[in-house]
């Protein structure tokens, strides 16, 4: 088949949606003529990753005065409908010459948003997305004022999004719906719910390096990823308390940091919790290869890659039983210690009985081979149900 992915997020050398994209389109590549459309600033690292020849990518991009008021995440949202709007006019011109069989919106993977190339008369695929989970309130305290205020403020947003006529005809042009957990199946209208397949976009790596990771004995827990008051990391610390003879490695910053020192302090925990700051990717697999278990205790989480890298290296993973975790879980071969979701101390409690539940684990494969199958596989539902 002919394929158009549109990717506003598609680097290789960076995590989160930015690899998505990018490990994606290569899985497509693996059975079909793909064409991309994403960010003339990600060409860079693009075309120093060598992509086959059959994946072939349309840089596109407001010009420069245009878009000098967008600076990193600032504007974001507003640049992205822009983008969105240049991406559907480029996708109609290629359509016109090269008459693709689907036309798929990968990045950025949230239901909520307008994936404007749904424009091309052509079979549309959506996702996988995610957007449906949500912050239980038995957590909210975990939160703080200023991100529960951040997290009300999100949900008001979300239902705005329901009633945008950019974001249903998307919702509503889809043949198939990728989604990352089954709470973003459970947002959609009940008339689109049938066409939607829980596929985690987090399980998809290129091969990762080979470690050995350090035996259960070690008792080191790391938790990866950035520190904000949503990712729960306090939840781990807590657990401190009852798991006595645990450490714990942070590996992330942001400004929960001082925060988080400061719980510790008062937990009377700081001499086995280390933060190490920001460390960039071939440390992060460092820190992997030293942990006995990875600790994710994100109080809401769409996809996580974190859990699938951790899983991957052969490295046991505690998480919250909840979105992107449990949908991993849920696949052949996963083991994972799911913790029940209830008040902080609850969850406290449960990762600290988790840890000491957690056992050796073999190292499980989710390289590109069953991500092009999957996709495949929605490519033909979707030009079936056109």
């Amino acid at each position: 088949m002919k394929v158009l992915i549109s990717a506003y997020a598609c680097e290789p050398a960076k995590g989160s949606e930015p690899v998505v994209g990018w490990t994606w389109a290569l899985a497509a590549a693996r059975e079909h003529d793909v064409w991309v459309l994403t960010r003339s600033n990600n060409r860079e690292s693009i075309e120093a990753a060598s992509p086959p020849a059959n994946l072939h990518f349309v840089y596109i991009d407001l010009p420069a005065h245009a878009r000098r008021w967008k600076r990193g995440p600032r504007g974001v949202r507003l640049y992205y409908l822009l983008w969105q709007l240049l991406a559907a006019r480029t996708a109609r011109r290629l359509h016109a010459r090269e008459r693709f069989d689907v036309v798929h919106h990968l990045t950025f993977a949230n239901v909520w948003l307008p994936a404007l190339v749904c424009a091309v008369p052509a079979p549309f695929v959506l996702g996988p997305v995610a957007g449906g989970q949500r912050v239980p309130r038995s957590l909210y305290r975990e939160l703080g004022a200023r991100s529960t205020a951040a997290e009300l403020a999100l949900r008001t947003g979300r239902l705005a999004s329901r009633f945008s006529p950019l974001v249903r005809t998307a919702w509503s042009r889809a043949a198939v719906v990728l989604v990352n957990n089954q709470e973003t199946i459970d947002v959609l209208p009940r008339r689109h719910r049938a066409k939607a397949i829980v596929r985690p976009n987090a399980a998809a790596l290129l091969a990762p390096p080979p470690v050995a990771h350090a035996p259960l004995e070690r008792k080191v827990a790391l938790v990866p990823g950035r520190l904000n008051r949503f990712k729960g990391v306090g939840l781990a610390i807590r657990a401190l308390v009852t798991a006595t003879d645990w450490r714990l490695v942070i590996a992330g910053a942001g400004d929960d940091a001082d925060r988080l020192q400061a719980l510790a302090r008062t937990l009377g925990v700081e001499d086995r919790v280390e933060l190490t700051g920001r460390v960039p990717r071939e440390e992060l697999w460092r820190l992997y290869s030293e942990a006995s278990a990875v600790v994710l205790p994100s109080l809401k989480e769409g996809a996580s890659l974190v859990c699938a890298e951790a899983l991957a290296l052969g490295v046991p993973v505690v998480a919250l039983d909840q979105g992107g975790p449990r949908a991993l879980a849920q696949l052949p071969g996963v083991r994972m210690e799911l913790v029940a979701l209830g008040s902080p101390e609850r969850c406290a409690r449960g990762i600290a009985s988790a840890l000491g539940r957690v056992s050796p684990t073999r190292p499980l494969d989710f390289g590109l081979d069953g991500v092009a199958r999957d996709l495949g596989a929605a490519y033909e539902r979707a030009v079936a149900a056109a």
